[in-house]
Parts: structure tokens; sequence; C-alpha cells
């Protein structure tokens, strides 16, 4: 019994440190190449909702978030018919297989007193020694969530003349990881992608973000 409950506290402990570990985001924005960079601070962007959202709530929160952060970056934001750009955005999570891994842990060592008889010299005595612990083999299951963020932004004065969509910035980011929370995990994506808003990657930009990170924090804060 004492056994499943030491396995049960480490298995806690282990899934709590991985609840508190910092999370690894790949930002991968693009610019086109044949046309100059126009999203420049001080332009006004509309924020587009997706009025078909399986949850309009998360929709709303989504795109206010956004909003804060266009704000940050002093970007002003407008009605749809006075807008520079116009910003589409769109999330998920992929849910990864089951896997089943696997630890060791070794019990503490005990000590015991042993009878000792040396028959060469005839003596005997209680000799106090070390046994070492057993070794046990614990398993557990663990998934991994894939948790994505696409935004887009076009041009909006082509878009209401004559409905041409054209993209002047796209960004694709991507975190994995062992957290379900697609509301809590969204946070993540929405600053890591907020520190390469407007420019080209080149490749896919590693940014690690801990729970404790303010930019992080202030976001989760309503």
């Amino acid at each position: 019994m004492k056994s499943t409950v030491k396995a049960f506290l480490l298995l806690c402990l282990i899934f709590g440190i991985a609840g508190c570990a910092a999370y690894h985001v790949d930002v991968t924005g693009y610019l086109d190449p044949e046309h100059p960079p126009s999203l420049n601070p001080g332009k006004t962007v509309f924020v587009v909702q997706n009025e078909k959202a399986d949850n309009p709530l998360l929709e709303k929160e989504v795109a206010s978030k956004i909003a804060r952060l266009l704000q940050q970056k002093e970007y002003r934001l407008s009605a749809p018919e006075d807008a520079d750009f116009r910003l589409v955005f769109a999330y998920g999570m992929d849910i990864g297989p089951l896997r089943v891994k696997s630890f060791t842990r070794r019990e503490p060592d005990r000590t015991d007193v042993v009878y000792r008889y040396d028959d060469e010299t005839g003596k005997s005595s209680w000799q106090t020694v070390t046994i070492p612990g057993p070794i046990s083999y614990q398993t557990y299951s663990v998934r991994n969530y894939t948790c994505f963020l696409s935004i887009r932004v076009i041009d909006a004065r082509k878009f209401r003349q004559s409905g041409e969509v054209e993209v002047v910035w796209a960004a694709d980011t991507v975190s994995e990881g062992g957290s379900s929370d697609v509301r809590d995990v969204l946070n993540y994506l929405l600053v890591a992608t907020f520190e390469y808003f407007g420019q080209d990657t080149g490749k896919a930009a590693r940014v690690k973000l801990a729970p404790e990170d303010p930019r992080v924090k202030c976001l989760m804060n309503k």
C-alpha cells in the first residue's frame, strides 16, 4: 500500500512539474517579397471575428486579446470601413496519440543488524549493515496536444474596392505540450506571435515563455 501511495505522489510531482514548465512556441512570419512592407505602427486595423465559430465566446475573447496586443504595438483599432488592414485569425488544437512511458524508482536504503560468525577465529559478533533499497518500475500514460494559431493581415482598402484578398503579412504559430487547455495555451501563442508581428522570420523562430512571464500574465488578466 505504501509503495502505491509513493508511486502516486511521484506521478503527481512529475505532472506538477510538467504543468509549470515553460512553453516552447514556434512562430513563422511571412511577408510578400514583391510588395514593400506596409504594416507599420500607427496604421489602423480591424480585427475580424468568425461569426460561425464553434465557441463564439472564445472567439470574442481571442479577438479582444489580439486587439490589446495590436495597441501595445502602437497600431490603432478601426471600424471596417476606415481600416487600413483587416486581421483574420484561426486557432485550434490537435490531439496526439496516447503514449506509455516508464521510469525507475529506487526505494531508500535500510540498515539491519546481522549475526556474523568467523570460522577462522571462532568469534561471533553482531554487525550493522546497509541493505540497498529495491528498484521498482512504474509506467504512466501521456498525451501531447498541438495548439496552433494562424493570422492573416490583408489590405483592407483593396478588399473594400474590389473584394480582392491581398495578404500583406501571415503568421503560423504552433506549440506542443501536455496541456489540453486551448484557452490557456493560446495566451502563449498570441504573445509569441506578436513578438514578430509584421516581420518575416525567414524560418520558424523559437520563443520560450514561462507561466510567470509578465506578458503572459498580463494577457490572462482581462
